[in-house]
């Protein structure tokens, strides 16, 4: 028979030997690693117009009163709470003493995306007259236009 008692450190208290320190650190490297899968960042798209531009950012469940946009150093920021979705009341027991769908499968049959808090930053091009921005929300979607700067000729002379 083998014994493992001389293997295991008199200290150890369990599979893994990490204290709080090195469990704050592991939680502050998942959140970092994980944002950029399940964080705040959404697609959005920028058009060329020929003589503007249009961004459009998808932010659905979300009204006007919602949103925050701002502007900071020719980048367009984009706050968005989670929006509030009502739950649905708790009636499992149907009138005829029939349960229901919810009590086999959980709340959700299916679970395809969940609402996520919005904090994204938008490089605008760099022709792009900031002066003239223009947002609207529509239908679940934010428009922002803004037209371009006319390009500055710079004469070249001869010495």
């Amino acid at each position: 028979m083998c014994d493992y008692n001389h293997y295991i450190p008199k200290d150890f208290a369990g599979y893994f030997q990490f204290g709080p320190k090195d469990i704050a650190k592991m939680k502050r490297m998942a959140r970092h690693f994980m944002h950029g899968f399940m964080g705040s960042h959404l697609p959005y798209n920028v058009e060329d117009l020929g003589d503007s531009y249009l961004i459009i950012i998808p932010l659905a469940g979300r009204t006007k009163e919602e949103v925050k946009v701002s502007l900071l150093n020719k980048h367009i920021n984009i706050r968005a709470e989670k929006p509030k979705v009502f739950e649905k009341e708790d009636s499992s027991e149907k009138p005829d003493g029939k349960k229901s769908v919810d009590d086999w499968c959980g709340p959700f049959f299916r679970r395809s995306f969940s609402f996520v808090e919005v904090n994204m930053d938008i490089p605008l091009p760099a022709d792009a007259d900031t002066d003239t921005l223009v947002s609207k929300m529509a239908n679940g979607l934010l428009k922002i236009t803004m037209l371009k700067k006319p390009a500055k000729n710079i004469d070249i002379s001869v010495n």
